[in-house]
Formats: structure tokens, sequence, C-alpha cells
């Protein structure tokens, strides 16, 4: 990996560490290149995933002076309560408070750049690149599609877009994050039009491979079958379980009357993935059959090395710099 790359990435890890709370910042930054996520939560400890298992910090309460700070560091928060950080693909997610007017806390999901989590699947990509990847939250989804992205554009190059609806794949701001190689990126400003953004990708970008984070809705995945016969498609979806999945009311335009995808992968965790066979594994759940992974994978797991972020001290840094116009909680 080239030092350009090293660099952007390295700046993804100081552009989250600044706009925290001094205290929250201090305890992040040891961690922040293997950490995942972080909860905010009003009077609690606060809490950073890390090494897959969270992390409490019962001397740090978080009181109402850490959101009001924290909020006044970010841009707008979208209307699925999401925001994200310029230039990262690091993702802000607003805990609404009982009236749903107010702020109770954050969580900030992490993005970690991992180099080649996908070489493995680069024969099945090359053959088809049509992919649906499943899982649960937080097991690396979102990361793998990156990667899935890059190599995709490798052999396909403009004609693969990616439509990022929370910009946790290509990040925020005018630069698309290193990590999805050739591929272009259309933002999704809001979530509820995602369909439509879509339609605009194949429409107007001359788009041959689609690829999608978060395909959850009927409408979502009804659009996806509309454009089946102009596009083929890469996405996520939520979930641990292939029969579960292909049986999803609201996902069954993605697999009836025919499978839209070649591949299912499951993923268990970052680096541990089970390939279907998807046409297969329809078949076989019509048949009441549970399906079998055509392989399984376990990839040794590497983030890029970079060096440990180095900010200024409490008290010492250039509050005009680092501070953007307060903003409500």
């Amino acid at each position: 990996m080239n030092d350009d790359v090293r660099n952007r990435i390295q700046a993804d890890y100081d552009r989250l560490l600044k706009i925290l709370p001094t205290d929250v910042r201090k305890k992040l930054q040891p961690v922040v290149h293997e950490a995942e996520e972080m909860k905010m939560r009003f009077g609690l400890p606060l809490k950073i995933k890390h090494h897959d298992r969270w992390h409490k910090y019962p001397e740090l309460v978080i009181d109402q002076g850490h959101l009001t700070d924290f909020r006044s560091r970010f841009d707008e928060i979208r209307d699925d309560n999401r925001a994200g950080i310029d230039g990262t693909g690091h993702r802000i997610s607003r805990i609404p408070s009982a009236d749903g007017k107010g702020t109770d806390g954050f969580n900030i999901r992490i993005a970690r750049f991992f180099g080649g989590l996908a070489e493995v699947l680069r024969p099945s990509l090359h053959t088809h690149p049509s992919m649906l990847i499943a899982g649960l939250a937080g097991k690396g989804k979102s990361t793998l599609l990156r990667d899935v992205a890059r190599i995709i554009a490798e052999k396909y190059d403009a004609n693969v877009t990616v439509v990022d609806t929370s910009n946790e794949v290509a990040g925020d701001g005018r630069i698309p994050h290193p990590g999805i190689g050739e591929a272009d990126r259309y933002f999704v400003p809001v979530k509820a039009r995602q369909h439509e953004v879509i339609l605009e990708a194949v429409a107007n970008n001359s788009a041959l491979i689609i690829v999608i984070d978060e395909v959850q809705k009927q409408e979502e995945a009804e659009a996806v079958r509309g454009l089946s016969a102009k596009a083929q498609f890469v996405a996520t979806t939520h979930g641990d379980d292939p029969a579960a999945i292909i049986q999803n009311g609201p996902l069954a335009a993605l697999f009836h009357p025919t499978p839209l995808f070649r591949w299912l992968l499951m993923v268990r965790e970052i680096g541990v993935y089970d390939l279907y066979d998807m046409p297969q594994a329809v078949q076989g759940v019509q048949g009441g059959r549970t399906p079998t992974p055509l392989e399984s994978f376990k990839v040794r797991v590497q983030a890029v090395e970079t060096t440990a972020p180095t900010l200024p001290e409490a008290g010492s840094r250039d509050e005009d710099e680092l501070k953007a116009p307060s903003k409500a909680v």
C-alpha cells in the first residue's frame, strides 16, 4: 500500500479524535487503531469496543457538556439520525431522547481499513461479480464491501458505482475513501430515497455494477429487481441465517421468482466467511433443505499499520481551529 493511502487512513483517525471532548479523546486515542465502536450515553460511563469486546470507563461518566461539545463539532444529522465526518468512513448515530426532541447520546462506528479482506473472493467475483453479503451488525460487512468494490473495480473500472447510504463505504466528503479503488460513488442524501438514487446511478452514471450497503426495505429490493436487466448488484443485508434471509418477506424480490445474486456470502466475523451458490441456496430453502456452503474462509486480518495519532493536549489546542460553530443538541 502506497504512502498516500497510509496517510489518508491516518488522517481518518485524526479527524475523529479532533472532534471528541478532550477526556473522551484521551480514552480512545491509545486504542483507536483497534477500536470498532464507541458509546456516549448521558449519565453512563463511556464504552469503547475493541478486540471484539466492550470496555467500560467508570471514571468517565458522560454528561450534557460532553454531548453538547461533541454535537458542535460535526455537520448535519440526516433523516436516519446518522452523520459522518468529512473525508472518512466513520459513522455517528444520534440516540434521541424519549420525546424525540433532545439527544441522550451518540454511537460512533469507527471505520477500520484492512487490506486484502476480499482477496480470497477474487476468483468468485471475477467469475461473476454479483454477491449478497450478509451478517449481524458490527461483524464487518461494510468493511468487507469496500474491499469487494475495489476488486470488482479493478476488472470493470468506471462501470462500478457505490451507492453509499450512510457514507460508511466510501466516506463523507468529496474524495472517496481509497479503499474502494477505482469504483465511483453516489451519495444518498436521504435514506428514504435510497431506491431512487439506485435508479439514478444506472440512468445517469452508466453503472453496470451497483454496490449498495444495507438493503433492508421492500422498495429497495424491488428497485434492485426492476434494474436487474440493466445492472448487476453487490449488496449487504442484515442476518446470520441463509434460510431466514431468503425467506425474509421485504427482501422477497431479491430471491423470487429467480435470485438476482450469483453468490451469498455470510460474514461470521471480520475475515471469517461462508460462501454459498445463491441459486442452489434458494432452491434448497424452497425444498425445505438447509443450504450448504461451497467454501468457508478464514482470512488473516491485518490492519494498515500507522503511527499513533499525535494531537494537542487539553488546554493547548486551538479551539477556533478544532471547533465548529455551536449547534443545539
